[in-house]
This record gives structure tokens, C-alpha cells and sequence, in this order.
């Protein structure tokens, strides 16, 4: 038997080695790119999830500032009805219209009392992207709470606007009713001076200005109680005077000082006159005296006042004298 033995040759590489580090290199390689992906994506999410929430948190807070103020303004409103309702008296003003005012105003405070608190509850803090240091898992869980709070603040924000237009609405029908109140006032006030033509001039300019709410004469805030007392006020001195003229115009003297009057009114040049008479006039008695006074006053179409001493309609026939202080004072 022969045997032969193969001389050994060259030893072969095999490529398994470089295709194992390959792999490996590539595995490495996806962690990272991994990492760095998951690092920008949470990062992404973290920085448009903190965006809503700030603007919605942002949001929340002028919401809640505007709801307080108006919480303030209707508390104003039902405090101006209060008021006005103890100054409206109805021998003034038609009844239903304090009725009316005063049902809306019960109407409004109910709300108020009822209406929401405008204090939002604290919502945790949270890092500006910029300052992230956390890993990107505890970022997605940041993102979770972001969107929890985003969407607290948006029912907050939703139940203040709810509340408020409540409120709005019960606070519009009772300024409504004040207004409605002043215009029963001076519907009265209107008939007030139909129905006193004997008043002095002085004293339906003023009960004009009430009317209008406003002229040379007006000092008080429009629609307020002491607006209202003004009102009242014009209209009793409106009646005083008709009632004062009414009473003058009976007296034995009348006559005489009538035409007297009425001849300075024809020398006026359409100035409204108010004349009176006294005893004594800028401190000269009739005993030696013919004195008057005169005031103008430009506004309201111009109108003016003179006061005469009795002794002027005592010679009014008699002295020339006397119808020159007339016509001086008309002058004036």
C-alpha cells in the first residue's frame, strides 16, 4: 500500500472578520444617529408643546385680569342702582321705571354672586427649551404635561369667557334700566315745563340743562344720583317760581309793574328778561331812591336779569326818571 501525504499549501483568509467589524461600525453608527434623532425630535415637541402652553397660559391670565375688572365695573353698576333707587322718589319719575331698575339690579348681583372665581389655580413651572437638560425619554413625559396644562389653561380661558358673558349681559340690562329711569325723568321734567309757564327764565334754563344733562349750568356726572337730585331739585325751583309769579301777578301793584316789564322787554332786542322788584336795590331803599341792577348772561341764546326798586313803579307815570333807570339798565 502506498500512501502520500499533501504537502500543505498556503493558508487561506477567510472575510468573515472585516464583514463582523462592519456591522458593528453600522450598529454604533445607528445609536447614535438614534440618539441624535430621538435627542432633536423630543426636543421639537418639547419646544411647540411649550410654545401652546405659554401662549395659552398667556392667554388664561389677561382673561382672568379682564374678568376681575369686570366683576368690578358690574359691582359699580349695581352700587349706581342702589343709590338711585333711594334718591328716585315717584312723585318724579313713573314707578315701573325704579321698579324695573331695581329688579336688574337684584338680577346682576345674583350673577356676580354666582359668577366664577377669576383666580386659576397654579400650573407647575417648566424650562425654557434652551435650558432643556434633561434625556430625551423624560422630555416626551414633559410633553405629556405640557399638553395637560395647554389644555387646562384653554377650559379655563373657555369658562371665564362663559362667566363673563353672563355677567356682560346682566350688567348691559342694568345700565339700560338707569338710562330708562333718567328718560322717565325727563319725560316728567318735560311736562314740568308745559305745565309751569309763569316760571322765571332762570329757572326752566335750568331745568333745561338737567333735561339735556349738560350746559353752562351742568356740573354732575351723567346718569348719577346726584344727576337725579339735580333733576328734582330744577323742578321743585321750576314750580316755586311759576307758583311766586302766579301769587305776584295778584297783588295790587301788578299792573303797573306789568307794563313796566313789558315796555323793557320791547327794548331788549330779544333778550329774555327775567325782572324783579324789592324794596331795596343794590343797597338804595325806594324811600330816595330809583335804583336797579342788571346781569347778562351770553349762553343759552343770551338772556339776562334785572332788578328794580318799588319806587320805580310808584312814579312810573309821574318822573321821567324813573323809566331812564329802566332804560339804562336794559342798556346794560
Amino acid at each position: 500500500m502506498t500512501g502520500t501525504i499533501d504537502r500543505p499549501g498556503p493558508r487561506r483568509r477567510t472575510a468573515a472578520w472585516p464583514l463582523a467589524i462592519l456591522i458593528v461600525s453600522i450598529g454604533c453608527a445607528s445609536l447614535v444617529l438614534g440618539y441624535l434623532a430621538h435627542e432633536a425630535f423630543s426636543t421639537w415637541m418639547y419646544a411647540r408643546a411649550y410654545a401652546q402652553f405659554t401662549a395659552a397660559d398667556g392667554t388664561a391670565d389677561d382673561a382672568s385680569a379682564d374678568y376681575a375688572a369686570l366683576l368690578e365695573r358690574a359691582e359699580r353698576t349695581t352700587g349706581r342702582s342702589e343709590t338711585l333707587e333711594a334718591v328716585a322718589d315717584p312723585a318724579y319719575v313713573d314707578p315701573a321705571a325704579i321698579a324695573a331698575m331695581s329688579a336688574a339690579a337684584d338680577a346682576l348681583a345674583s350673577t356676580i354672586a354666582q359668577a366664577r372665581p377669576a383666580v386659576l389655580e397654579p400650573e407647575p413651572a417648566y424650562a425654557a427649551p434652551t435650558e432643556l437638560g434633561t434625556p430625551a425619554w423624560e422630555r416626551y413625559t414633559d410633553v405629556a404635561r405640557l399638553v395637560d396644562s395647554r389644555d387646562g389653561r384653554v377650559h379655563e380661558i373657555d369658562a371665564l369667557d362663559d362667566a363673563g358673558r353672563e355677567v356682560r349681559t346682566a350688567r348691559h340690562a342694568a345700565i339700560a334700566t338707569q338710562d330708562e329711569l333718567f328718560d322717565a325723568l325727563a319725560t316728567s321734567a318735560e311736562q314740568e315745563l308745559a305745565a309751569h309757564p309763569s316760571a322765571s327764565h332762570r329757572t326752566r334754563i335750568q331745568l333745561r340743562h338737567a333735561i339735556d344733562q349738560d350746559g353752562a349750568s351742568w356740573v354732575h356726572m351723567d346718569g348719577s344720583p346726584a344727576a337725579f337730585s339735580a333733576t328734582v331739585l330744577a323742578i321743585d325751583e321750576l314750580r316755586s317760581s311759576h307758583a311766586a309769579e302766579e301769587a305776584r301777578r295778584q297783588e295790587p301793584d301788578y299792573p303797573v309793574r306789568a307794563e313796566i316789564e313789558a315796555f323793557a322787554r320791547s327794548i331788549a332786542a330779544g333778550v329774555a328778561l327775567d325782572i324783579a322788584w324789592a324794596y331795596e336795590v343794590n343797597g338804595r331803599s325806594s324811600d330816595e331812591w330809583y335804583s336797579g341792577t342788571a346781569e347778562f348772561w351770553p349762553t343759552d341764546g343770551g338772556w339776562g336779569a334785572i332788578n328794580l326798586t318799588h319806587s320805580i313803579s310808584d312814579s312810573w307815570f309821574d318822573d321821567p326818571n324813573a323809566k331812564a333807570v329802566v332804560v339804562h339798565e336794559v342798556g346794560h
